[in-house]
């Protein structure tokens, strides 16, 4: 079931009301920003495809839309509530930057873009991008905890072979070459980034914690225990073994996958380990951390 959460503007502090504050206002009804809290201020997000959802006013059931009810509505476009679900009623909700955008491009705003617009200024679309255009989504019981609403990140770890020396006849020295970082390749975004997405920035142990991300304690431990390296740009890394006469070398790299809604990323940290056959795979919190 999808949560419950406010909407509140970031620099003024008000939230988003359907004008009147009525449990079932009647299709067309302008929404504002007002101090006040209430059960008839509470929305929900209920997704439609990949980021895109409607954003639901959980007591009536009707759902927010541009005016009009158009794909590509224009600047200052009021917002309102309405029955109808269409493609020009799909919103995304950019935890990164704070911004609610709205399918056609345009951004939701307080009309006149004031960063602590007054009791009863009404929400409308707009293409600038400033500070005072930010909302957060909050829980009704604590207006100073976000709401997680696309879910937590699904976090999974595993090990994947990335090396093999089966039987060698003679003593050496192997050069093994790898990737660390976030693939290029096996990774799938779009222009709208989660917060976990923004490689080089991420603090992996605060954008995949228990309270934001789903996973195991194994896979847990191993975020902890790899380095930061793990979660920026991708780049190949060398490193040498001693390799003995008819003794194989396995070796395996622990890899992160991430998902949320439509969005993909495959993380190869820079945890190896080493056994002697590929159907002897690492326990799960083996590995020796190479940087």
């Amino acid at each position: 079931m999808p949560s419950t959460f406010l909407i509140k503007h970031k620099s003024g502090g008000k939230f988003i009301h359907p004008k009147g504050g009525d449990r079932n206002p009647g299709n067309d009804t302008k929404l504002l920003l007002y101090q006040d809290i209430h059960d008839r201020m509470y929305f929900q997000f209920d997704v439609v495809e990949g980021h895109w959802g409607y954003i639901r006013h959980v007591s009536s059931g009707k759902i927010v839309h541009p005016d009009g009810g158009q794909l590509f509505p224009g600047n200052d476009t009021n917002l309102v509530l309405h029955s109808d679900r269409h493609a020009g009623a799909l919103f995304a909700l950019n935890n990164v930057d704070d911004y609610i955008i709205h399918k056609g491009g345009r951004f939701v705003h307080p009309d006149g873009g004031s960063p602590n617009p007054g009791n009863d200024t009404y929400v409308v679309l707009h293409e600038d991008k400033h500070d005072a255009m930010k909302f957060q989504f909050v829980s009704p019981d604590d207006i100073n905890n976000e709401v997680l609403i696309y879910g937590k990140t699904s976090v999974n770890g595993h090990w994947r072979i990335i090396n093999t020396i089966i039987n060698p006849i003679a003593e050496h020295t192997h050069t093994r070459s790898y990737t660390v970082g976030k693939s290029k390749t096996e990774s799938r975004s779009s222009t709208f980034a989660f917060k976990w997405e923004i490689s080089g920035n991420i603090l992996a142990n605060t954008a995949f914690g228990s309270l934001t991300a789903s996973m195991s304690a194994s896979t847990e431990y191993m975020i902890k225990k790899a380095s930061s390296n793990t979660w920026s740009e991708e780049k190949i890394v060398t490193n040498q073994i001693k390799v003995v006469p008819g003794k194989s070398v396995v070796t395996w790299q622990y890899v992160f996958d991430v998902a949320q809604c439509d969005h993909k990323a495959i993380f190869h940290s820079n945890i190896l380990a080493d056994t002697d056959d590929v159907s002897h795979k690492p326990e799960d919190l083996a590995g020796v951390e190479y940087d």
